[in-house]
Order: C-alpha cells, then structure tokens, then sequence
C-alpha cells in the first residue's frame, strides 16, 4: 500500500448478509437475486441517510463505516425493522432475513476497501447475529451507554474464528421490535363487569 493512499482512523463498522442464501439461491437464482436487489435498495438508502459509506460487497453481504456508533447501531435497527416490513408484505418464498453485526475500532481505508481487525470482528459478530437480528461488541455497548432506547442482552464471551481474545458480544433490541411490543404498550383487557377499587388508609 502506498503511504499516500492509507487513512487509518477510528470508525463504527457495519457488516450484513443474508442468512440461508446459499439455499435460497439454490430454490431460484433469479428471484432471489431480484429480491435482494429490492431490499438493498432499501438498505443502502438508510445507510447513506444515517452518514455511512458502503465499502466492500461480494454477493449477500456488505460492509459499511459510521462516524459514530450511535449511527450505525440507529441504522441497524432501521435496517431490520424496515426489512421486516418488506417481509410481511412478501410471499413466504420471497421473503429475506439479514443478520447485522456492529464493531468499533481502528480501520486502514485505501480506496474502496477497509482493512483491519475490527472489520474481522463485526464480521464474526454478524455470524452471531440471529436472523432478523443484531449484535454488537462491548466497544459498542460502551459508547452508545443510554444514548439510545435499545435494550442489550448480554451474551458472554464468545470465541470466534481468526480472532485471539474472546469477543464481548451483546444481542440488541429496540422498543419497537416485536419482542419489545409484546411486553411494552400492550393495553390490558377491561373486566366484563364493572369494578370498585378500594384504597385503605392508615389510622
């Protein structure tokens, strides 16, 4: 590499594919290559909206760098609540699940391509991810602290492939993810009868 062509700074990384595409692709090449054109129309509008750059794509995947973890873990979270509702709209067979996973470190830009262990890890942490899901390294989990209304469910130590350490992983949810809907904001049935609630004070 050329000095004069190396930037090396300090970015959230953003990694993403698709899970089962090798048997989706294997089902019918041609409409799941349409699909996946559709939905990364959808995906690389949120990432640019939220001030990411996509750098390296091969196939199902992408890569893409934030200024901020707070825009990448926003944009994630975008990402899988608008593919949910590109989802429910599709036929079953259509249909795509991603799996997101999000790093912070220190990354070498020469062109279009990054290099670097923090690319490394938020690719094992999107192997990790479940699909429709995200997961993040305590890096992350340490600079979004409470700055966003996600929830994190820690998942211990992981050992993973080319990796030395084991990575601090952490699964994330929004408010607004189905999960989440099911605990908060659901209204609790009325009783077929009326009711008298009682209060007693102390003497």
């Amino acid at each position: 590499m050329e000095a004069h062509s190396v930037e090396r700074k300090l970015a959230a990384i953003f990694a993403a594919d698709v899970e089962g595409y090798s048997r989706l692709m294997g089902l019918d090449e041609v409409g799941t290559l349409r699909t996946l054109t559709a939905y990364r129309v959808i995906i690389d509008r949120l990432i640019a909206s939220h001030r990411g750059r996509i750098f390296n794509t091969a196939g199902d995947s992408l890569v893409a760098d934030f200024a901020s973890a707070v825009d990448a873990v926003q944009c994630a979270v975008a990402v899988q609540e608008a593919v949910r509702k590109e989802n429910a709209d599709r036929p079953a067979g259509e249909q795509m699940r991603f799996r997101i996973g999000v790093h912070v470190g220190d990354i070498i830009v020469q062109g279009d391509n990054l290099f670097g262990d923090a690319v490394n890890i938020a690719a094992r942490l999107e192997a990790l991810a479940e699909p429709g899901g995200i997961c993040v390294s305590g890096a992350v989990r340490d600079h979004i602290g409470t700055k966003l209304l996600v929830e994190f469910t820690d998942l211990g130590p992981q050992q993973v492939k080319n990796i030395a350490q084991p990575l601090k992983a952490y699964r994330i949810s929004s408010e607004t993810s189905p999960t989440a809907a099911s605990v908060v904001g659901v209204p609790l049935p009325l009783p077929d009868k009326p009711s008298i609630a009682c209060c007693l004070l102390p003497i």
